[in-house]
């Protein structure tokens, strides 16, 4: 175990299977190198007597340094009790706006509102919410105004 620099990791051959070369400096922080070349840096680490493995992303595409950024910040929510990859399936697996207007149009406007009232909603989700953010994950959208 060396510490990880950008010279070291471009000398890195390429071999059959695919190996890690792992950083002395920050534990569980390093690069797997695959048979094609491509090198991703990775994080193990180990939450709820769990070993886990994370790809921070792939060398080229982000510094090394920035991968020891994410790291660190990965290391720093594992050591409150909050699991990186857990965290990142779950913003994967959230619902779209859309997916919840659809569902809020069956379960209460449906149910729960008057004719013109219920028309006045669709139409509002329609022409305004939809096309703005339609696409966006529940979990992404933010207040656009400052609190005052």
């Amino acid at each position: 175990m060396t510490k990880l620099t950008k010279s070291k990791i471009d000398a890195l051959e390429i071999k059959s299977k695919d190996y890690f070369i792992w950083d002395s400096e920050l534990p569980g922080f390093g690069i797997r190198v695959f048979p094609s070349g491509r090198k991703k840096f990775v994080l193990q680490y180990r939450h709820s007597r769990k070993s886990r493995r994370m790809m921070i992303g792939r060398h080229g595409a982000i510094t090394l340094d920035q991968a020891r950024k994410l790291a660190i910040q990965a290391l720093a929510k594992i050591g409150q009790d909050i699991d990186p990859l857990q965290e990142r399936a779950e913003r994967r697996d959230a619902l779209t706006v859309k997916e919840l207007a659809d569902r809020f149009e069956a379960e209460h406007i449906a149910v729960h509102l008057k004719a013109t009232t219920a028309k006045e909603y669709r139409r509002n989700l329609k022409l305004f919410i939809l096309p703005a953010i339609g696409r966006m994950r529940i979990t992404d959208v933010t207040r656009v105004f400052p609190v005052r």
